[in-house]
């Protein structure tokens, strides 16, 4: 009889505390799969929020704009960034107050629909997320 594998992230990056259901999202924002083996939890039994969703990723670090793109999913999120099998890192994710080239507006009459401008949007308040364009002032709530 073979021995079981051990699956224990050894370099990477789990994403934890996600709200029931947004998994599938969170690989999606990442542009996942790609290199690496990835572990999903859905509906993990959790002692704060009774249940949650995780993504571990081997071999992913995180960048700035894709921390912000995760943060949109809910609130208290944590990315947690291991080497050599321990917790180096560990960081709740918040929506910046200022989101640059992450979000699209939804007036087609906006300056960002019509040309080559990144789009810059202001957080109004907290969870649930409301963002104002910088350009045409609409605000509107966000999907990631």
């Amino acid at each position: 009889m073979s021995q079981p594998r051990d699956y224990r992230l050894h370099e990477g990056t789990v994403i934890d505390h996600l709200p029931v259901g947004s998994a599938a999202r969170a690989l999606e924002l990442l542009g996942l799969p790609r290199e690496g083996s990835i572990t999903v939890g859905i509906n993990v039994p959790s002692p704060s929020q009774g249940q949650k969703d995780i993504v571990r990723v081997e071999g992913l670090f995180l960048e700035k704009h894709e921390s912000d793109r995760l943060a949109l999913l809910g609130e208290h999120i944590t990315v947690s960034i291991v080497r050599d099998g321990a917790v180096a890192e560990k960081t709740v994710l918040d929506v910046p107050d200022r989101l640059l080239g992450i979000l699209a507006c939804r007036n087609p009459t906006c300056i960002t629909n019509e040309e080559q401008v990144q789009t810059v949007f202001l957080k109004q308040g907290g969870f649930p997320y409301h963002f104002r364009c910088a350009y045409c002032e609409r605000v509107s709530a966000t999907e990631a």
